[in-house]
């Protein structure tokens, strides 16, 4: 429980450090507003990203023992690879296999290009990336803590939320109708997800039993 305090005290302090510095952005005047835009601009901004319904989304990353977020970091880089624009036509570092592999990395830089997008859009925002990034990879810390089995859903749900959250700003992009049954090729990595993941507790339990 003490942990869990921490956590949250970590996330009221990176919340109130994004309302005094980002939160605060004039958009007061025209060239405020160019200023911003340069800065979003110098940053990053991608042209294209993979779309798929949130609640589709979420329910796979449930059933795969949250696994299936890899699969979507995956499809999301490989777009993003190939949509990213910067102010000085510098690349993205790295191939949609590797930033896949440092998902836990890779997720904080997903959710901030997302962010910064949507800003230049003119579109809503979410969190910082970095708050829904902790609240990310806090969730599976909770999951696992020998805390009460409703501390422990609480985790997991947020651990499999995080992804559908920015799922959900990346389809406000998209002038198209997102269709909420999954693709065959989601399905299939899905459950190929949650065999992993079954065979991971299955190890983990003979390991430590």
């Amino acid at each position: 429980m003490e942990r869990l305090l921490e956590i949250v005290g970590i996330l009221a302090a990176l919340y109130i450090g994004y309302k005094l510095t980002i939160g605060k952005w004039d958009y007061s005047s025209p060239q405020k507003r160019d200023e911003r835009k340069n800065k979003l601009k110098t940053a990053g901004l991608s042209t294209r990203f993979y779309f798929m319904h949130p609640r589709t989304q979420f329910i796979l990353t449930f059933i795969s023992g949250g696994l299936f977020t890899f699969y979507w970091l995956f499809k999301q880089w490989q777009q993003v690879l190939r949509g990213f624009k910067r102010l000085d036509n510098t690349p993205l570092k790295g191939s949609a296999f590797t930033r896949t592999l440092g998902g836990v990395w890779s997720f904080f830089a997903l959710a901030g290009l997302i962010n910064r997008t949507c800003e230049y859009m003119h579109k809503p925002t979410s969190w910082p990336a970095g708050l829904w990034g902790l609240l990310w990879l806090g969730g599976l810390a909770l999951t696992f803590c020998p805390v009460e089995v409703s501390w422990r859903l609480t985790g997991y749900a947020l651990w499999c939320a995080a992804p559908a959250v920015f799922q959900r700003r990346i389809n406000t992009l998209s002038h198209e109708q997102i269709p909420a049954f999954p693709r065959t090729v989601e399905i299939i990595a899905a459950l190929l997800c949650g065999a992993c993941a079954t065979g991971i507790v299955a190890l983990i339990k003979m390991l430590f039993n």
